[in-house]
């Protein structure tokens, strides 16, 4: 394969251990997270250090690899940072377009805070450390019962601290934030993110190259195992939740070819100001959870484009913020929210009876083992939902007004990626196995 040189020596990395559990093989990150493996992977990291070929000469005896399978796991191990090699990349080359010239666009950094005490720090120092400069950072902060607001005074006095009395959520600070924003684009963030420092930079590019580009969706990593894709945007099917784009994959160059897709995730997303002026703010009746799918389809409807930058990195704490209790209830009515106020026709009516079925199947699962708490945020969704019909029904008919006839719903959830994998989401873990790759990452190896 032309990925890997000859006289490439691999080690492993010292981030990771093997363990198996009940003759399983897992990687486990320094901290705690785990990459599910099998026992072709377990003999390639037993074989380290050595060269391709040196591995390949260990292991034959005792594994029925071909040498193009070796070349393919310890490619995909290498761009997970489970292996390292002694080969040090070249340097690379420094953009001719400076991006600290005075005449660069303002950018305004939004950051919602909430009880962020233990994030912060992390978030707003790597805000700090761009290359891109010409940026006003605001942290609108959702009321806070911790020290967020006192230590964002004491370590970052140059940050807008717009803080609020009561807890607006996330769409609610997201629309202060954009309200008080001078630039002419914004960059929404959760409290729980880190940015490389050219991240922005590849943004800015991105959403300049295309006067209808009305968001740019980073690469979302684990911060908790950082070889690991949290997420490139999110897309919504007529089963399930909605989910981000390529979770728990590993990056090996796939994503060259992906020019749009059907949902930002506004957990990190560049949004242009003269987009937002045509589309309008962030739906507040979302509160939290599935207000980015909203916004994104209301941007595509309205003409512009939602796109990806894979070159742009964010990592991100992953469920690190948030209160779980919290989650189910507005992710039930969320769902059902956004399908009664945008969706029209058989899409409408196909994705509200597999939902509703969905729902009630749960619940009555729920309730059988006895868990009356999880059942209940069912029961308080739905309750939720009713009130708040009237107000999505004159939304809805506000919105029919104004989209473009020419475009569809259906024609969004089409963008969803036409193949990825969502490596064991139910297991909370990714896997780099024979099958995977056979079945998924070959297709970009070739």
């Amino acid at each position: 394969m032309k990925f890997i040189k000859a006289n490439e020596r691999f080690e492993r990395s010292r981030n990771f251990r093997l363990i198996s559990e009940k003759k399983t093989p897992f990687f486990v990150y320094k901290t705690g997270k785990r990459v599910l493996t099998d026992k072709w992977g377990k003999a390639i990291w037993e074989s380290l250090p050595g060269t391709k070929s040196e591995i390949f000469e260990k292991i034959k005896s005792q594994a029925d690899l071909s040498e193009r399978l070796v070349d393919e796991y310890l490619y995909i191990f290498l761009c997970a940072g489970i292996i390292r090699t002694d080969i040090k990349e070249e340097p690379a080359q420094k953009s001719k377009k400076d991006s600290s010239e005075k005449n660069c666009d303002l950018i305004s950094v939004i950051v919602v805070t909430y009880n962020g005490e233990n994030y912060i720090g992390r978030c707003f120092a790597s805000i700090r450390q761009q290359t891109y400069k010409n940026l006003e950072i605001i942290a609108v902060d959702n009321a806070s019962k911790d020290n967020t607001v006192k230590l964002l005074k004491k370590h970052f006095p140059d940050v807008r601290i717009l803080a609020q009395k009561k807890n607006r959520h996330y769409a609610g600070g997201i629309n202060r934030g954009i309200k008080e924003a001078k630039g002419k684009y914004v960059f929404i963030l959760n409290q729980d993110t880190e940015l490389v420092p050219d991240c922005i930079e590849h943004l800015y590019r991105k959403v300049g190259s295309d006067g209808k580009i009305g968001a740019v969706s980073p690469m979302l990593k684990f911060s908790r195992l950082p070889g690991f894709i949290n997420g490139i945007g999110n897309q919504i099917n007529n089963q399930g939740w909605g989910t981000d784009n390529f979770i728990y994959c590993v990056d090996i160059g796939q994503f060259e070819a992906l020019k749009e897709i059907p949902s930002a995730c506004f957990g990190a997303v560049m949004l242009s100001m003269e987009a937002i002026e045509e589309v309008g703010l962030v739906d507040e009746g979302y509160k939290s959870f599935y207000e980015d799918a909203d916004w994104s389809f209301r941007c595509w409807l309205r003409g512009w484009k939602v796109v990806p930058e894979a070159k742009a990195i964010v990592y991100h704490d992953f469920g690190g913020s948030y209160l779980e209790k919290q989650k189910l209830a507005f992710v039930v009515r969320n769902r059902l929210r956004l399908v009664l106020k945008i969706f029209k026709g058989r899409v409408m009516l196909g994705f509200l009876k597999n939902y509703m079925r969905e729902d009630i199947r749960n619940y009555l699962s729920l309730m059988k083992k006895w868990q009356l708490g999880k059942a209940f945020s069912y029961t308080r969704a739905y309750f939720s939902l009713g009130l708040s019909f009237p107000a999505i029904l004159i939304k809805r008919l506000a919105f029919m007004r104004i989209k473009k006839k020419n475009i569809r719903e259906r024609d969004v959830i089409e963008k969803n990626p036409a193949f990825y994998c969502c490596l064991q989401a139910e297991l909370e873990m990714p896997q780099i196995d024979v099958a995977t790759i056979r079945r998924y990452y070959r297709r970009y190896l070739i």
